[in-house]
């Protein structure tokens, strides 16, 4: 019996994956458990593994497709299957078979919910009540408020359903969002992938034969003295030669779209602050003798963990029900973040209960962060519920930045280069190591009179480190 291949779920708040390579190709043979494929989350790319030992078949999704979690991808068919069979696909509601067939949760006095499945139950009045928890330790999540709307839709709408799941496996969802942008009728394009499927490829030759077929519109006229060179050091009949066109996919374009809801959502102020540092540097040179080995990044974790904890109002997120931010949510958990650069794009590992942690378990925790998120081995879990984050630029030479809030955090710390630099100290010139601090917050969430006294405790905390220990 032939084996689906299903996309994995990687999380609750992960619905479609990016498929970025296939290990193997189709007709060769696979074994259980191997490495099979590489898909990508937001922020981490991962090897999911061969469900059955057998053949590759039907290979419905190629690398750069957005893919549903738990749709079928491909078929792993019995060793023994002759090369031309048609392996027995799955019917689509056969993904839905785990979330109508589910045991009854263990008694329990308290009702545990998602976030994200009491938001879907609220938005189509589903009664909580009613659910069938299958979730971890009986908790109810988005997967049984589907089952329960799947279980009371009529058998109209489950038409409906099934013609529009029709309609998406006529079509991969990167070449439907890019007819669905430049308003071209899909329907009518003939699809060369997999089964007929309309692949980006069909769409582009598509809109490249409308483009060919259709006048170019006429240009507005635009006075002179907006008209601006190309290139102030070519002449104007000619143009640079294009050096690399870098699509806006994958990590790309989730860190760009965060980065717009930031600057669009939010009403942020940045505060800065020089300190002086020169205390914090001998002290992390003494630890370093005694075996130590923090980074500065570690010593202001545990800084921003103190401070956190005596500036709760810092220690939040904006958030509400029914679409609409309208709760101020302050969290008991000192979670931050930790901005790292990686060749795939800025990645935010976080680090959790910073406050309850010694100097060397956090350079070891973010020593060892930092290499996955570099490699691309984080999990989606070590990537999201941060409560405030830390943007560290010191070590490119930047004295001060503004950050930019990672949503739906309240704040975010930039941090920049520690310089020795010549200080009045009374009458006397002397030498002090000194760095500045950048502070954005959302105005929104907080004011600045209290995220400048947070701001003010910091610094404190980084000319004192000796106060962490009181």
């Amino acid at each position: 019996m032939p084996t689906a291949v299903l996309v994995p779920p990687l999380g609750q708040t992960v619905d479609t994956l990016t498929l970025a390579q296939w290990l193997k190709q189709e007709g060769d043979a696979v074994r259980q458990g191997e490495p099979l494929y590489v898909v990508e989350t937001d922020k981490a790319s991962l090897e999911i593994e061969a469900p059955a030992s057998g053949i590759l078949r039907q290979v419905t999704a190629k690398p750069g497709d957005e893919v549903a979690v738990l749709s079928a991808i491909a078929m792993i068919a019995a060793p023994d299957e002759a090369e031309g069979a048609t392996a027995v696909r799955r019917p689509p509601s056969a993904v839905l078979d785990p979330l109508l067939a589910t045991p009854n949760p263990p008694p329990s006095t308290r009702l545990f919910v998602s976030p994200r499945a009491r938001r879907l139950a609220e938005l189509e009045g589903v009664p909580l009540a009613e659910l069938t928890a299958t979730g971890p330790e009986g908790a109810i999540v988005e997967r049984d408020v589907q089952a329960y709307l799947v279980r009371g839709a009529t058998e109209r709408e489950r038409a409906a359903v099934e013609a529009e799941r029709a309609a998406d496996r006529a079509i991969t969802p990167v070449a439907k969002k890019v007819a669905e942008e430049a308003g071209l009728a899909w329907q009518s394009v003939t699809g060369t992938g997999p089964g007929g499927r309309v692949t980006r490829e069909d769409v582009e030759q598509a809109l490249a034969g409308r483009s060919v077929a259709e006048p170019a519109p006429t240009p507005s006229p635009i006075p002179s003295s907006a008209v601006v060179p190309a290139s102030p050091h070519l002449p104007p009949d000619e143009t640079p030669d294009l050096l690399e066109t870098i699509p806006m996919r994958s990590v790309r374009a989730v860190i760009a779209n965060r980065m717009q809801q930031s600057h669009s959502q939010t009403a942020p102020v940045t505060l800065t602050a020089e300190a002086d540092a020169t205390a914090l540097v001998v002290l992390r040179a003494q630890l370093a003798v005694d075996g130590v080995a923090a980074s500065y990044n570690d010593f202001l974790l545990r800084i921003l963990a103190r401070a956190l904890v005596e500036h709760p109002r810092m220690n939040a997120s904006l958030q509400g029900s029914h679409g609409n931010a309208d709760e101020i949510k302050l969290w008991r958990n000192i979670d931050i973040g930790l901005a790292v650069d990686t060749d795939r794009g800025l990645l935010v590992p976080v680090v959790r209960g910073v406050d309850r942690k010694g100097l060397a378990e956090l350079a070891k925790e973010t020593k060892a962060l930092a290499e996955r998120a570099r490699s691309g081995q984080c999990t989606p879990a070590e990537l999201t519920g941060g409560t405030f984050t830390l943007t560290n630029l010191g070590m490119y030479g930047i004295d001060a930045f503004t950050p930019i809030i990672n949503l739906p955090e309240c704040a975010i710390l930039g941090v920049g280069r520690i310089q020795r630099r010549p200080v009045m100290a009374g009458d006397a010139v002397v030498g002090r190591d000194l760095v500045w601090l950048s502070l954005t917050f959302d105005h929104r969430l907080v004011d600045g009179a209290q995220a400048a006294r947070f701001l003010q405790r910091v610094v404190q905390l980084v000319e004192k480190p000796h106060l962490l220990m009181a």
